[in-house]
């Protein structure tokens, strides 16, 4: 039944990590692809197949053009630098193609701290300077760019533009940094600085001449302003001009200098969204004069004449031939104009890629109607039928013009050739992971079943092979319940259905009795969306926490009717488990370390004596509530005791990890713990009799932060990571988690590098094939009918009903089942029926055509 799979091989394996402690681990990922903003791309100009993209909350990545995958360049990022993850500009040094610079920072993480990363050696290693300017690689206008320029007369030199303190300049290649020219300032820290982009793009022209000292002259800079958003120094940087008769009431994008004349992009705001108005000019340097070619249509007219008509929306992403400077491509961003056509005729709508040849006086997109397939899925499992869009960055190959790449807000695209009348876009994202895991499954003898933001999750047989999204389709999955006594899986979130002149928002929650290989909607009326849902052992009792609500709502008729629940002082927010034996146990952790318990399948919660913390020691909980039962063992409960708090000397507090045997009536302390930020279950090693503690925190005073594990109970732990492969660590979801099936397997959560998956070296995983779904793990879902003259012999996993249906629809037996049993059919007069089972939760086990004689 279960075969075995390597992690040699899997998306965006790393460098093998080794501590003093612990046997040598591999690092990768969950393959997903994509499933991210890339914010740009960037070829190198001199070395063939060196290109660069940015993400705007996962980092930067490097192509290998061997493996035709992306190679994650931060993953040595730590957890209190973890807003570095948000990339807002790079840039590459013309005099050396192994010289890479980055702009790093996030506004709502690590206080907004903004750092300017250089790499002598194409992303291997990293210097890192914290610099005043402040990014926010998350915000808007994140696409723009680059707001990063090295000087190609003289590399030592290389500007900066900021969101609110103008340009910055640097003499001694980005190691520091002194004020340039203060333009488009704002006030605007942390979280506001979403809505404030500065400048935009900041440029060197070294057609324009040199100064004494060699460096280059003649500097432009774009800034995210309606008016005046285009200047000019020709003393670099010494003093500023504005060029005048730039388009009114839009902003510059990018854009590029080819034979004396800038090519700009431009929108009605920053972008990625909430745009609609724009153009694409040509300014004419010597001359100081534009020329509109923005792209045209041509469009039908009600009297079916054909009428050439300017598209005058948003554009993002502008790119030139190297060898022919009328052959442009421009994308439009954040419209949906655009046909995306696949080959079993799904189509989808997103931005438009335009071409011209004779430099913006006709241009051309072949994603008409009746064009033909415009998209590739390259092997990707999840990409069809979705659209090229925020396409705010385009590029040739600089050595292959028909070779193009577009970024979208779910990976990378690439065309083969542009030329084609219908240039086809094949996704090219295997190994940029870019989700956010939210929570995760590991299935015992069955799959890993993930849930992940903006794109719901999917389920994994083999874990380095990209898999389908659940379906139906929410987008964020906050959580994923899971009742190991039926094997009931339940994920909640808001679909939104768009009309002509409105949006309309529907929470919905739905069910998986078959390991996520199919979902049921759940008939319910829901007090809220998305948030933290939670199953009883059975899966009879819902529980789910709306989004940012304190209230806990208790469903026991799979969503038909909910009752509010009060589930214990200071438990706002908290998460709910359910003991994994007991279907009438729930726990949930209040902030004052008191476990609240019920016992009567989440009727009522109780505050248990023995508290978690002792002020008079100096303990204090201050978890987040992110606590973990142990599969098959009743009453067993971990608790991490710390969190990450930017405030504290080293970031994070300090009080360890505890855990029950008895459902909260005592607490054990960890003396191998110091720090416990998440903790995670994972299979046991073989010889031992309780399974594998992993944390995120740090053994003994001075060890650094990272992915602990304990194989005894945690009398001790080991370090498995190092400071290669951090991530920022365990970001939104907060989890680390083992797999299951195979021992010494972790997964982590993060900001936006994917789902983390480390495996002891040659680890060979066990692996579920895809017909097995439905056979393994307790025969979940699976029941059988047999008949014998008149009675029906039925063998169901857990309680259920049977019914016996006349071909008129009147039903003429219905009787209750667990387990095996034999029902009668003696009274029901002879003729053809339909008899089915159907579960506790409504779910249709079988149905069968019987015949009474």
């Amino acid at each position: 039944m279960f075969g075995k799979i390597s992690l040699i091989g899997i998306a965006t394996l790393a460098a093998l990590a080794t501590t003093a402690n612990a046997e040598k681990y591999e690092w990768g990922n969950v393959r997903f692809d994509g499933g991210g903003f890339v914010s740009a791309i960037m070829p190198s100009p001199t070395v063939e197949g060196l290109i660069y993209a940015r993400t705007d909350v996962g980092g930067i990545y490097r192509w290998d053009a061997t493996s035709s995958r992306w190679i994650p360049l931060m993953d040595w990022i730590s957890q209190n630098d973890v807003g570095l993850y948000g990339t807002e500009a790079f840039a590459l040094d013309p005099q050396d193609p192994k010289k890479i610079y980055v702009l790093g920072g996030t506004g709502y993480f690590s206080k907004g701290r903004t750092a300017v990363l250089r790499s002598s050696d194409m992303g291997a290693t990293w210097d890192t300077s914290y610099v005043e300017m402040l990014a926010h690689g998350n915000g808007m206008g994140r696409q723009t760019g680059e707001k990063l320029a090295v000087d190609p007369n003289k590399s030592n030199i290389v500007l900066c533009g900021s969101r609110t303190k103008g340009v910055y300049k640097s003499t001694d290649s980005g190691k520091t940094w002194t004020s340039l020219y203060k333009v488009a300032l704002s006030t605007a820290t942390e979280s506001s600085l979403n809505g404030v982009n500065g400048v935009s793009f900041v440029m060197f022209d070294p057609a324009q001449g040199k100064l004494a000292d060699g460096s280059t002259a003649t500097i432009y800079i774009g800034t995210s302003e309606t008016t005046d958003n285009l200047q000019v120094s020709h003393d670099g940087g010494a003093t500023w001009e504005v060029i005048k008769g730039a388009p009114s009431g839009l902003m510059p994008h990018r854009a590029k200098i080819v034979d004396g004349s800038m090519y700009i992009t431009f929108a009605d705001g920053p972008g990625p969204y909430n745009i609609s108005r724009g153009g694409v000019f040509k300014y004419n340097i010597k001359a100081s004069t534009w020329t509109d070619i923005t792209p045209f249509d041509d469009n039908e007219k009600e009297d079916g004449t054909i009428a050439h008509e300017k598209n005058n929306c948003s554009y993002g992403g502008i790119a030139i031939d190297p060898k022919d400077p009328k052959h442009i491509v421009v994308s439009t961003l954040g419209q949906y104009t655009g046909r995306h056509f696949f080959k079993d005729k799904t189509e989808n709508y997103g931005d438009r890629i335009y071409v011209t040849t004779d430099g913006g006086e006709n241009w051309t997109f072949g994603q008409h109607y009746g064009d033909g397939v415009n998209m590739d899925e390259n092997g990707n499992n999840w990409i069809h039928g979705n659209a090229i869009h925020w396409a705010g960055s385009i590029e040739f190959d600089p050595f292959n013009n028909k070779k193009v790449w577009v970024t979208s807000g779910n990976g990378i695209f690439q065309t083969d050739d542009i030329t084609a009348k219908v240039p086809v876009w094949k996704f090219q994202s295997v190994g940029i992971e870019e989700t956010v895991p939210l929570d995760i499954v590991s299935i015992p003898g069955g799959p890993l079943v993930t849930a992940i933001g903006d794109y719901d999750g999917a389920v994994y047989t083999d874990i380095k092979k990209s898999s389908p999204r659940h379906t139906p389709i929410i987008g964020t999955t906050e959580s994923m319940a899971y009742a190991p006594l039926s094997g009931s899986l339940l994920r909640t979130g808001i679909i939104t259905v768009y009309g002509q002149y409105e949006s309309i928002n529907y929470n919905v929650m739905y069910r998986s009795e078959d390991m996520g290989a199919t979902w049921d909607s759940v008939k319910t009326t829901l007090k809220g969306g998305k948030g933290l849902v939670v199953l009883s052992a059975d899966g009879k009792v819902i529980l789910h926490r709306p989004d940012q609500s304190a209230t806990v709502y208790r469903s026991d008729d799979n969503g038909a009717t909910w009752t509010a629940v009060e589930t214990g002082t200071q438990t706002q927010y908290a998460r709910i488990v359910a003991d994994p034996v007991d279907p009438k146990t729930f726990y949930v952790m209040g902030a004052m370390g008191t476990l609240y318990k019920s016992t009567d399948a989440g009727k009522n919660f109780t505050a248990q004596d023995a508290r978690l913390q002792n002020e008079q020691a100096g303990e204090y909980y201050n978890g987040a509530g992110l606590i973990r039962t142990v599969p098959k063992k009743e009453g067993h409960l971990w608790v991490p005791m710390d969190q990450a708090q930017v405030w504290q000397p080293k970031g994070f507090t300090e009080y360890g990890l505890a855990y029950t045997e008895d459902g909260g009536k005592s607490w054990n302390r960890c003396e191998g713990a110091k720090t416990a930020i998440s903790v995670g279950i994972g299979k046991a090693k073989e010889g031992s009799d309780y399974e594998t503690i992993f944390i995120w925190g740090a053994a003994k005073e001075g060890d650094p932060i990272g992915i602990y594990r304990s194989t005894d109970k945690c009398k001790t732990f080991e370090r498995i990571n190092d400071d290669a492969h951090q991530y920022g660590g365990p970001g939104n979801g907060n989890f680390v988690q083992g797999d299951m099936n195979t021992f010494g397997v972790v997964y982590m959560s993060t900001v936006g590098r994917g789902l983390v998956v480390g495996a002891p070296e040659g680890t060979e995983f066990v692996e579920v094939p895809p017909t097995s779904l439905n056979k393994v793990a307790h025969n979940i879902g699976k029941a059988t009918l047999t008949q014998q003259n008149r009675t029906l012999q039925v063998n169901v996993p857990s309680e259920s009903k049977l019914e016996v249906i006349a071909l008129n629809g009147k039903t003429l037996l219905s009787a209750d089942v667990n387990g095996n049993r034999s029902v009668s059919l003696k009274k029901i007069p002879n003729g053809k029926y339909i008899a089915k089972v159907v579960s506790a939760n409504g779910k249709l086990l079988l149905k069968k055509a019987i015949a009474i004689k």
